[in-house]
């Protein structure tokens, strides 16, 4: 009788401790930078704060499910720390504004002559300018990303609870090099941009929505940069939804087509400010991406294509 008895006090005791067991592994899954999760059931769980976000902005649930099912759909902690910290590495467009990248703007043009006269003539963006822009976002299309858009929006919009938060200050403590006054400011910004970068994520995704429902594009074979911009000019969704136009009348717009990408960009600007003075001019291109260094970068491409646009007509002229 008292074996029985203890038997039955070890088997509850198994039990409760392969449940100690379970629960610690969930909770490493669900804390663990590497986790992924894999099936739909599973990612419905984790993403469940950013899920019921998007149904208050009475986002389609088919549409949620529909991203969420597809197996490359997972979280990236990576997109959550570099939308929320990246900012504070300062960017090196040295290698982007080279004489190199002048030559091959230049050449770019001149293949496509009649498309960047084109788009001059209606949107008034000269043709350096838009083949600056796309030669520091992409190379013209060689470095357009690898990321899956719906694994980038829905990973930063995670940013928001309090676990990556913490993670994101953990990361900044340890890279952070300077006095203590600053870092307390910073920490502070870091929740300022936690919240941030998760509603401009919700938004995003929004953005796909429309551009799945009113576009019919293929959002799952969507790919594009740890931002979630896609395309030659690497527009968000957002932006695309707003400012992407159809440059050759084929009813669709693709901006991994040149002929849509550089009239998109002209569009782009001069919707955003763009005009004869410098200072309009920066203000559009701060528009396009929020970096005066970026700003700088393209004015300085830009300058050296107008260069050597002068220098061949003047030797056409001899």
């Amino acid at each position: 009788m008292f074996s029985k008895i203890l038997n039955k006090i070890i088997d509850k005791m198994s039990l409760l401790a392969v449940g100690m067991l379970v629960f610690t592994l969930a909770s490493n899954w669900f804390s663990s930078s590497s986790y992924i999760p894999k099936g739909a059931y599973w990612k419905m769980n984790f993403f469940k704060p950013v899920i019921d976000s998007l149904l208050v902005e009475k986002a389609d649930s088919a549409f949620i499910n529909m991203l969420l099912s597809d197996p490359e759909t997972h979280f990236d902690e990576k997109c959550v720390r570099i939308n929320v910290i990246g900012y504070l590495q300062k960017p090196n467009y040295s290698k982007q504004t080279t004489l190199r990248a002048a030559i091959n703007a230049y050449e770019f043009i001149s293949k496509y002559k009649e498309l960047f006269r084109r788009t001059d003539s209606i949107f008034g963006v000269s043709k350096e300018y838009i083949a600056a822009i796309i030669s520091i976002e992409t190379k013209f299309g060689k470095n357009t990303g690898d990321y899956k858009l719906p694994t980038v929006f829905f990973s930063a919009a995670m940013a928001s609870q309090i676990n990556f938060i913490q993670k994101n200050k953990f990361e900044l403590k340890r890279i952070f090099k300077g006095d203590e006054y600053e870092f307390d400011s910073l920490l502070k910004k870091i929740d300022e941009r936690s919240l941030k970068k998760s509603k401009w994520a919700l938004k995003e995704i929004l953005a796909l929505q429309k551009m799945y429902k009113e576009r019919n594009l293929d959002i799952l074979a969507l790919k594009g940069s740890w931002a979630g911009a896609f395309g030659l000019p690497q527009f968000l969704p957002s932006s695309y939804m707003n400012w992407a136009v159809d440059g050759n009348g084929d009813g669709e717009i693709d901006l991994f087509d040149v002929n849509d990408a550089v009239p998109s960009v002209g569009n782009y600007l001069k919707n955003n400010g763009w005009g004869y003075k410098l200072s309009e001019k920066r203000s559009a291109i701060f528009n396009y991406n929020n970096s005066h260094d970026y700003v700088d970068a393209v004015l300085r491409l830009a300058s050296k294509i107008r260069n050597l646009d002068s220098a061949k007509v003047g030797d056409d002229s001899d």
